[in-house]
């Protein structure tokens, strides 16, 4: 038996309610010829007779009746949830689901976090604080933030902090009587505290540029994870250099706990939101992307 359609179970619910082929063809803007094929068409799929037709009426029969009774609610939720979905494009409602890395939550969403939860009551915010490179669509995530260097090339990519200063730093105590570094080939006589992704396993390079000729490190040391806040603890408790975004350490830098080294080597780098690129962007997603534009003018 062939599977009926959405349509054929439709026109058979409004005939079935209006008792009537001229009033569901009416409803549905068909014609009652076709309206008639159609549930015909039903019927010799299931085997069965739904409806008495006579000159005067239409009846259910007692299958029609059966028919009619299981599927009203099946219907009536597919529709309630075909019409949600249509919506979800054009209103601001729903739950936004953001994945991003713990320098974008510190920068981007937690001054932002009040203002537009405030402007938008219909949207809930779901934020994944993850270092690790993650497939977004795969995960169920409307949209991500991550460095430029590791965006895919099949997302829609929008700055939001095109300046992001990354330093250096290690305790004075630490730097007591070694060599500051003034290179970054120094950096392989001091112990250092790494960055691993979680995710492959695999240390972060770390990336310098001087007079337009860029260059990566491997540098080595006892502590190494994926946690930018263990790493500034691991630095602060004297186990080497750490290389950080300059706005998770402002604090350690002004009151002289942590210093800087190699500022003349260090680059720009840029976080962007990215998403992936589709026809229909859900309105969730379009009115936060507005909001986060008009906040850091990006």
């Amino acid at each position: 038996m062939d599977t009926p359609d959405f349509q054929q179970l439709r026109l058979f619910l409004q005939v079935a309610r209006a008792r009537s082929f001229t009033q569901a063809a009416d409803a549905v803007s068909l014609s009652v010829s076709t309206v008639s094929q159609r549930v015909g068409a039903l019927e010799k799929q299931l085997g069965v007779r739904l409806l008495n037709r006579t000159t005067r009426s239409v009846s259910l029969t007692e299958a029609g009746a059966q028919l009619l009774e299981k599927i009203t609610p099946l219907l009536e939720e597919l529709e309630t949830s075909l019409h949600s979905v249509a919506a979800a494009t054009v209103e601001a409602s729903g739950t936004l689901r953001l994945n991003v890395p713990s320098t974008a939550s510190r920068m981007v969403l937690q001054p932002l976090l009040q203002g537009f939860l405030r402007a938008h009551p219909g949207i809930n915010l779901e934020v994944a604080v993850d270092n690790a490179l993650v497939d977004i669509v795969a995960q169920g995530f409307d949209a991500g933030i991550r460095y430029d260097h590791v965006l895919a090339e099949d997302m829609v990519v929008i700055p939001v902090a095109r300046q992001l200063r990354f330093v250096i730093v290690a305790t004075p105590g630490y730097l007591q009587g070694r060599k500051i570094p003034t290179h970054p080939h120094d950096l392989l006589e001091h112990d250092c505290v790494n960055y691993r992704s979680a995710q492959t396993g695999l240390m972060h390079r770390w990336d310098f540029e001087k007079d337009g000729k860029p260059m990566r490190v491997t540098v080595k040391g006892r502590l190494a994870t994926n946690d930018i806040e263990l790493m500034i603890k691991g630095a602060l408790d004297g186990f080497g250099f750490a290389y950080v975004a300059r706005s998770s350490v402002e604090p350690y830098l002004r009151s002289g706990e942590l210093v800087e080294v190699l500022g003349d080597w260090i680059t720009h780098s840029a976080l962007y939101l990215y998403y992936f690129n589709r026809t229909n962007t859900p309105k969730k997603l379009r009115v936060f992307i507005d909001y986060l534009q008009a906040q850091l003018g990006a």
